[in-house]
């Protein structure tokens, strides 16, 4: 599985606005295109930040759909009155879900600047350590790992119920966050909590 992220920022005011265009623009100009396998709108309403993702079955799908994406983040940054932080590509290895996407759940988004060399170390302390952990903590939805092994960036979301889940979990992961930047070669990783505005995918639960 394959995705790209966009970033938009905008008014915080105009989030509500943005929610609206993804649902009734963005996605079906995905479903229309060959090889979608879904997309997730992650959203900070405070800060006005947002994340559109769209998800597709293979990397020639991808590559096949970025005119799409190119009009659909142009449209939806005008739409809300902001502008477009950044266009990413990943490759999906991890997806381990306990429950169906849903929106109304949290995320918390660790994004890490490792070594491409220690990509797939990195997917074993995940899926060793990291899952084994996680799925005891109450709330606990789901884990996607997603990698660009070119750069060695990756992103970790961790899925949660309730923001009190999320909130409540972080004393466990704190120090698994640590031993995952070790592993992946990286100084930091970066952490972001969004809440899940919209998610319809097309997919198995596990990958």
């Amino acid at each position: 599985m394959y995705l790209r992220t966009t970033r938009l920022q905008s008014p915080p005011d105009a989030i509500e606005k943005g929610i609206a265009y993804f649902k009734e623009k963005v996605v079906p100009a995905a479903k229309a295109t060959p090889g979608n396998a879904g997309a997730v709108l992650l959203v900070d309403r405070k800060s006005g930040s947002a994340v559109g993702i769209t998800l597709w079955e293979t990397a020639q799908a991808l590559s096949a759909s970025e005119q799409m994406g190119i009009t659909s983040r142009t449209q939806s940054a005008a739409a809300m009155g902001g502008s477009i932080v950044n266009v990413e590509r990943f490759e999906q290895v991890i997806q381990e879900r306990t429950q169906p996407p849903k929106a109304g759940t949290f995320v918390r988004l660790n994004t890490v600047l490792g070594a491409p060399d220690k990509i797939d170390n990195t997917i074993k302390f995940i899926q060793k350590q990291v899952l084994t952990e996680l799925k005891a903590q109450k709330g606990f939805r789901g884990l996607i790992m997603n990698v660009d092994r070119m750069t060695g960036r990756s992103t970790v979301a961790t899925l949660w119920d309730t923001l009190a889940d999320l909130e409540a979990s972080e004393m466990k992961v704190s120090g698994l966050r640590r031993d995952a930047a070790d592993a992946a070669g990286a100084s930091d990783v970066k952490v972001e909590i969004f809440e899940t505005a919209f998610a319809e995918i097309k997919q198995a639960a596990r990958v």
